[in-house]
This record gives structure tokens, sequence and C-alpha cells, in this order.
């Protein structure tokens, strides 16, 4: 039978804002408010360009089938209902 590697990555995305201070405030007004605004998720904010720049690995590891079922049920909950053999179709197999 087959192995299931589970591997876990970050990618890294670069993004670019355009913010207006008024003249007299310091430049790191513009640093805070995008902060502010990505910490908080508040809406309205819009980059102007944005580019992938990574995806790196940072955790691997050898799983069973049951325990690749139960993390996508755990991880995918509005898909709990899916038949095991749907969930196992995003077990990818190189070729």
């Amino acid at each position: 039978m087959p192995k299931i590697v589970l591997v876990e990555t970050v990618s890294t995305f670069r993004h670019m804002y355009a913010v207006e201070i008024k003249d007299e405030d310091p430049i790191e007004y513009a640093l805070d408010d995008i902060t502010a605004h990505v910490s908080f998720d508040v809406l309205g904010l819009e980059e102007f360009a944005q580019n992938h720049v990574d995806e790196s690995v940072f955790s691997y590891r050898e799983i069973t089938e049951d325990e690749y079922l139960k993390m996508f049920d755990k991880e995918n909950d509005y898909l709990k209902e899916w038949t095991p053999e749907l969930k196992k179709q995003y077990i990818h197999k190189p070729k």
C-alpha cells in the first residue's frame, strides 16, 4: 500500500500599497496605517500589486489514511459529508 506524506507549506506574497498622508505627518504613519488595516482585516484596504514570491516547506510527516481522513474533515468541515473516495481525490499522486 502506498504511503501518504503530509507536507505543510507557507506561501509568501509581496503586496504593494499606496498610502496618502498629510505633508506634516511622518512617513511612519503610512506604515502604521497598513499594518493596522492588515492586522484587523479592515475592509477598504486595496493593494495595487501583488506577486507570489515563494512557497516554503516547513514540516512533513508520514500519516495513515485514517489520519488523512480525520484531518480532511477538521480542515474542511463543510465537506464532512463527502465520501472517503471523494476526499482521497485530494491526495496528489506524482507521475
